[in-house]
């Protein structure tokens, strides 16, 4: 058998702690933890983590996976107001929504975020709310009430909201640009949709999936203009999403049978399939930075849900003997 430094051309080294940049495949020996570790990329997959408090769908979402807000949506016929903040392991209820809706949108983090649009008869589809780590705050209204929109954007100040549907009316592909205090139209998307994800910021964001019908279609934003890109594996929709217009993650979708847990990692040019999650569900809310970091939320599958999921890939580093 060979050893590790004829495979390797290095020594298995001793170490205090784990070294600050280990080149992958590398093995060496941590005194501190008494344990022999490596350094490998891994592979994406799911993991079942803490539910939300309160299981619902057509619910919306912003954060990262360690840090993310899910608000709004609907259960058993009844919209919610509900806000939920997660910190990485558990969900907390904190301040509600001032409208009760679902087919919502929202952007920001969980100390400045946006939500806008929605389902709430006889009013609701154009308001719009401003989170900022403690209340809701309501603001100034899309131009365009509409909903099963999406939306994109770093925090409260700077947003987009993208697609829908108008109020007993057609699928839009309307974007309207927030600058903090007003909302502004901006130029439309290629192909009027709803029920789809989006990711990204003001000026990169990137628009996937929807209907109708079910679409592979995706559309990066380059802050003036949307542009068709390389399409989804899968057509489909009521889907959701994280990262930005490098590297992003799609999720879930209708129907359940077949589609509902589908995974996709976006690198910048073309999507590629990957490990599902393991509650299949369409409606359903996500965060999270890039391809390799994000949580998925809430849904129906078939039942209405508020299971989390969240994903983890890429650099890793691991003890010799765990499972």
């Amino acid at each position: 058998m060979a050893e590790y430094k004829g495979t390797h051309g290095t020594k298995i080294q001793n170490y205090t702690s784990d070294p600050a940049n280990p080149l992958v495949g590398q093995v060496w020996y941590n005194a501190t933890d008494n344990a022999l570790k490596y350094f490998y990329i891994k592979p994406g997959s799911w993991a079942t983590v803490n539910s939300m408090n309160t299981a619902r769908e057509e619910l919306a979402g912003c954060g990262i996976a360690s840090a993310a807000l899910a608000f709004g949506g609907v259960a058993s016929g009844t919209r919610k107001k509900n806000t939920e903040s997660y910190n990485g392991t558990n969900w907390t209820e904190v301040n509600d929504l001032n409208t009760e809706r679902s087919l919502l949108a929202g952007a920001g983090t969980t100390t400045s975020a946006l939500t806008f649009g929605g389902n709430a008869p006889p009013t609701g589809r154009a308001e719009t709310e401003l989170w900022n780590g403690t209340n809701w705050t309501e603001v100034n209204d899309l131009n365009t009430g509409r909903e099963r929109l999406a939306g994109a954007g770093a925090n409260n100040t700077a947003a987009l909201a993208i697609g829908g549907e108008v109020p007993a009316g057609p699928t839009v592909a309307i974007t309207e640009l927030w600058n903090g205090t007003n909302w502004t139209e901006v130029n439309d998307l290629n192909t009027a949709i709803q029920f789809f994800a989006a990711v990204g910021t003001t000026t990169a964001a990137l628009a996937f999936g929807g209907e109708p019908p079910a679409t592979d279609k995706t559309e990066i934003w380059n802050g003036t203009n949307w542009t068709e890109v390389n399409d989804l594996n899968t057509a489909r929709s009521k889907l959701a999403g994280a990262g930005t217009t490098t590297s992003a993650l799609a999720f879930g979708a209708t129907p359940i049978a077949g589609k509902g847990g589908l995974t996709e990692s976006w690198n910048g040019t073309n999507w590629t399939e990957l490990n599902d999650l393991n509650t299949p569900r369409e409606t359903l809310s996500g965060a999270g930075s890039n391809n390799t970091s994000a949580l998925a939320f809430g849904g129906k599958g078939p039942g209405v849900t508020g299971a989390t999921e969240e994903w983890v890939a890429g650099p890793t580093t691991a003890t010799i003997g765990d499972s």
